[in-house]
Parts: C-alpha cells; sequence; structure tokens
C-alpha cells in the first residue's frame, strides 16, 4: 500500500462563468477572424472591479477555450470568463503569449484519467467542469502572491500547469514558483512555448528517475525511442548536451531531421529491423521509451546489465487502470505490474521503471541556461492562431509529427518580432 500511495503522490505532483458566445466554422468549430476580434473585445472592455490585482489595464475577463463535458473536438468552447484571481501566496497570474498542445491534452478531453484528477480536486464527477486544459506556456507575469520572491511583474517566464488545475489555452493562467522559471532570452514565447512540458517530461525520465545526469552522462551509450516527437526530439537534445552518446529510432522521412538534433546514430524502424540494427551497436546504460508497445519486449534485451542499466517508459497503464478499476483496486494493479516487471528485469541487473511528467522548477532554470548556450533548440512543427486552437488539437491528434504545435495567443510579431523556427532546416 505504501508502494501504491508513492505512485499516486508522484502523478500528483506532475505538474466560470457559462460562455457568453460559440461560434462554428467548419467541422473544426474554429471561429472566423471577424467573431474571433468581436468576442476578444467583449472581454477586454469589460471594466468591472477585480480584487487582489496588479493588472495595469482595466481587463476583467478573458477569453478561454473550454469543455463543458468529455469527447471530441466538437466539445471544444471558446468563452468568455473572469480572469482567475491570486489565492495562494506562491501562485503567479501569467498574461499567456504562447502555448503548446500535447498529446496529454488530447487524452484529458476525452476523459483520461479523471477519477484520479477528481480526487485530487476533491469534485465530484463532472464538478471539474468547465474546464480548460493546456499543460505549458510561455507569457509575463502580471499578478503575483506575497510570498513570491524571484520574480517580478513584467518579467518573462516559461511555465507548466498541474493538470489537476485551469490550464493554459487562454489569455490569462494562474500557476505556482514551483512550476516555472524565467523563459530563455534568445526565445520569442512562440518558441518557449514548445518546451516545458516535454523538458519536465524528459528530465523526469533521467535526472530524477533513471539519476542520468551531465556529471554520470558523458560517452555513455542512450537509446531514445521516438527521437523526431515532441519528447523525443527533446530527450535527444538535452543527452547529446550532457555528454552521452545517443541512438534513437524513427520513421524514414525523420531520419535525417533526428541527426540535426545532436544524435549520433539513427535507426530507420521502417525500413531495417530495428532490434537487429541496435545489437550492433552495442548494449545501452539508458533507455527512454516515449513510444511504447512491442517497442519494450526487444528493448529490455538491449540493456547494459552489467552496469546496472535503467530502462524508462513514459506510456504506462497507471491512469487507465486506475480509471478501470477505480483509484485503490487501479493503483494497486498498477503497481503490481510495475513490480511484476521490475522484478524481471532485475534478474538480467538492470532497473525497469516508469516516469511521469512532475513539475519541476531546477528542471525548467537548468534547461533554459542550456537553451541560452544554444545547446538546446525549439522544435516547432506548426503554430495556430488562438482561435483556431481546434485545429491545432486535431493536428496532434492525427498522429506522431515532428517536434510540437504551439498556439500563439498573442499575436507577437506586432511587438516583438520573433525569429522563426524552421524544423526542415539542415535536416
Amino acid at each position: 500500500m505504501q508502494k501504491t500511495a508513492c505512485t499516486i503522490r508522484v502523478l500528483w505532483k506532475s505538474p466560470v462563468i457559462p460562455a457568453m458566445l460559440t461560434l462554428c466554422s467548419r467541422a473544426t468549430n474554429s471561429l472566423s477572424r471577424t467573431a474571433f476580434n468581436n468576442l476578444r473585445r467583449q472581454a477586454l472592455t469589460n471594466n468591472a472591479f477585480r480584487s487582489m490585482s496588479s493588472l495595469t489595464n482595466s481587463a476583467t475577463t478573458m477569453l478561454a477555450w473550454q469543455i463543458e463535458s468529455y469527447g471530441g473536438n466538437d466539445k471544444l468552447k471558446l468563452v468568455e470568463k473572469p480572469i482567475p484571481s491570486i489565492t495562494k501566496p506562491d501562485q503567479v497570474l501569467i498574461k499567456v503569449y504562447a502555448s503548446s498542445v500535447n498529446p496529454l491534452d488530447i487524452k484529458l478531453r476525452s476523459g483520461y484519467g479523471a477519477r484520479l484528477l477528481n480526487k485530487a480536486r476533491r469534485v465530484s464527477p463532472g464538478g471539474e467542469f468547465p474546464l480548460t486544459l493546456g499543460r505549458d506556456c510561455s507569457g509575463v507575469i502580471v499578478d503575483m502572491g506575497k510570498d513570491v520572491k524571484k520574480f517580478e511583474i513584467g518579467d518573462e517566464i516559461w511555465a507548466t500547469i498541474n493538470q489537476v488545475n485551469q490550464g493554459a489555452h487562454a489569455e490569462y493562467v494562474v500557476t505556482t514558483t514551483g512550476e516555472m522559471s524565467h523563459k530563455p532570452k534568445i526565445l520569442s514565447h512562440i518558441e518557449a512555448a514548445s518546451i516545458p512540458y516535454v523538458a519536465i517530461t524528459s528530465w523526469s525520465a533521467t535526472y530524477a528517475i533513471s539519476r542520468f545526469r551531465p556529471e554520470n552522462a558523458v560517452g555513455k551509450m542512450v537509446l531514445v525511442h521516438g527521437g523526431s516527437g515532441g519528447v523525443g526530439s527533446f530527450a535527444v537534445q538535452l543527452l547529446a548536451a550532457w555528454g552521452a552518446r545517443v541512438i534513437s529510432t524513427c520513421s524514414t522521412d525523420s531520419v535525417d531531421f533526428v541527426y540535426s538534433l545532436g544524435a549520433h546514430h539513427v535507426v530507420d524502424y521502417k525500413t531495417t529491423d530495428p532490434e537487429k540494427e541496435l545489437r550492433k551497436l552495442g548494449q545501452f546504460d539508458l533507455i527512454v521509451d516515449t513510444v511504447g508497445g512491442s517497442v519494450e519486449e526487444y528493448s529490455l534485451r538491449l540493456l547494459n546489465g552489467a552496469k546496472g542499466a535503467n530502462y524508462v517508459t513514459l506510456v504506462t497503464p497507471f491512469l487507465d487502470m486506475i480509471e478501470e478499476k477505480g483509484p485503490v483496486l487501479g493503483s494497486l494493479a498498477a503497481s503490481f505490474s510495475l513490480i511484476k516487471k521490475a522484478l524481471s528485469t532485475i534478474k538480467t541487473g538492470s532497473k525497469y521503471r516508469w516516469a511521469f511528467a512532475t513539475p519541476n522548477t531546477k528542471a525548467l532554470e537548468d534547461v533554459a541556461a542550456l537553451v541560452q548556450n544554444q545547446k538546446i533548440r525549439p522544435v516547432v512543427n506548426q503554430v495556430f492562431p488562438f482561435n483556431e486552437v481546434p485545429d491545432a488539437y486535431q493536428k496532434v491528434e492525427k498522429g506522431p509529427a515532428r517536434g510540437k504545435v504551439v498556439i500563439a495567443v498573442v499575436n507577437e510579431e506586432k511587438t516583438v518580432s520573433p525569429k522563426r523556427v524552421n524544423i526542415f532546416e539542415n535536416a
């Protein structure tokens, strides 16, 4: 039971007013530009009093994409609602300039993990609605609690948002100092928004769970499955920056791209037998699996058991089991599944582990330094304007893509003229 409680705590840490107007265009539910701007003006001209605010303008309402029940893309609605207020001393209110869409958002939109998350929220089923998704963002601090020390109003930051809370697919979002850091100065907000969630996910799998760190990574053999995806493309860069010898798998059309991220060798799983090709390269000290499925079975045979290698998967049945069996029985079933695989792996001298995205300020600070020193670059697949958020979800839902899908909540071109990100350049 102690193991189960620990597992739940890890997950919980891993980082309202009715709609006034909902407009659709085509099957994607995207708003027309005119309708979107009209709704934005309504939000910005609402001058009601807002307590505890340090906002310099009179805005008291914002636009946010919400769901009022679980399901498909048709559940996403753009609404006007009050700007959230600071309610705890360590909280920060962010004006969101850009956010990203992660595969987790697609799952949460469909009800993934609702039973456990509602337990953390202390609400009964349905009490979580209306719900705004979005697990990371880049923006500017406009308000903060009395215990916030390292930041000032006006600072540019990047942040992750705990999935228990209202998310960042909105014009403003509240987070805590434990889930944010100053963003790298060399990045635009659009570029910066592509990194926080994949950064804390990769960090959890490597630095935290496997204790694979800059001081012991140099020269080690590392395998990253799915090196062209959002988490995979970041993990390849992070491990290469730490001095590891990085090998990755991907599809044929992404081989050159993954090489451009710093991989030392790339295996095309579509045109070769990946297990056979990987065996030629030797045994691995760390395997990070972002793919799951049949990949896991053969990958465990590639570990360097003599050196206590780690296999870490980001594809776990934990929340699925919670949803199917309930919090207690689901946690027990998930724990037994993990223990069974861990024990079988220990026999070969290796370790089998699960990893979850966990809020981590140190991770964001260290990654910001690597980005600032140009050791890691953002990988943006496509940028969608804020009125086309359902299209962004649809893009992610269609399947694997190079890098991240980003939402431009504020049009930066009018203010900072960010440099363009071309993931195909030098690929």
